[in-house]
């Protein structure tokens, strides 16, 4: 079974503009993230550590998202959907003046809070990777060459979803990963940023185990690729600025909320970013 299943991506990845047009997905592949360092978030307690992400795959192209992010980004985006939005926060507000109740929880509980905003696109022709992000209120955007990530092939072996996988090792912006492709899938892609082996990647992790992502499910699909929902308001930069910024930000949230608020907003400590351990990518500390 599985080495048909090969034969079919082998062929669904050789067709022409013709057959698929390039902004249509014919893979769908799901993927968990995990993160065994920082602390649980105080509004997310128990499941804090991992997160779900999903990786179209287009003919010379793919998206990756947050599946639930986009959701509520696509009722904001929406005007029946951004009303029903504002009607559970305003709620959700009310409750939190009347009884000190968690606005947050209330969200998540309807459905509707944002998880992980990252998401990127990868252009295969022009060996590039868009990716947008938000720090805050604030969004922003900004382009990275395919051409940083440069592997070395291993001679370790696992199965992931039941596929034989070849490993590689790479260093990429201030950690070193190791990961896992199957070359029976011939797409040259992968969750995040990993991409450019001669297979799909189905697991990868850093060399200490604390980060890694890991494909849950796959299959065949025939549909647009998402929208980032980029508007005049997302401000195009660089990605160590962004992530000096971004790094700024969140280790000093609570006292900028405090000044902004003249004192009448105080944040607990415990969800200062204080404390916690670094992104994914460490070296714009350089």
């Amino acid at each position: 079974m599985k080495k048909y299943l090969s034969y079919i991506f082998l062929a669904l990845s050789s067709l022409t503009a013709n057959a698929i047009e390039p902004s249509y997905a014919y893979l769908k592949a799901e993927y968990e993230a995990w993160n065994l360092r920082d602390e649980p978030p105080a509004n997310d307690p128990e499941n804090p550590k991992k997160n779900r992400f999903i990786l179209q795959i287009a003919p010379g192209s793919s998206y990756y998202y947050d599946p639930q992010t986009f959701y509520v980004d696509s009722l904001k985006h929406d005007p029946n959907g951004r009303a029903i939005y504002d009607q559970a926060f305003e709620a959700a507000l009310d409750e939190f003046m009347r009884t000190g109740a968690d606005a947050l929880k209330i969200m998540k509980e309807k459905g509707l809070m944002s998880k992980d905003h990252y998401r990127c696109r990868k252009d295969f022709e022009s060996e590039e990777i868009t990716i947008w992000n938000d720090s805050g209120a604030d969004k922003y955007k900004y382009t990275i060459p395919m051409s940083e990530l440069t592997w070395e092939l291993s001679d370790s072996t696992t199965t992931v979803l039941g596929y034989e996988c070849s490993s590689a090792t790479a260093d990429y912006h201030g950690r070193r990963w190791r990961a896992w492709f199957a070359l029976d899938i011939a797409v040259q892609d992968g969750p995040w940023q990993l991409c450019g082996l001669p297979g799909l990647i189905l697991k990868a992790e850093t060399m200490d185990g604390n980060y890694g992502f890991e494909i849950k499910g796959l299959q065949k699909c025939n549909e647009p690729l998402k929208d980032p929902f980029e508007d005049d308001k997302t401000f195009k930069t660089k990605r160590k600025s962004y992530l000096k910024m971004r790094d700024h930000t969140l280790r000093n949230r609570a006292a900028q909320i405090k000044a902004m608020t003249g004192g009448n907003v105080n944040l607990s400590d415990k969800i200062d970013y204080k404390g916690k351990d670094d992104f994914l990518e460490t070296d714009y500390h350089e």
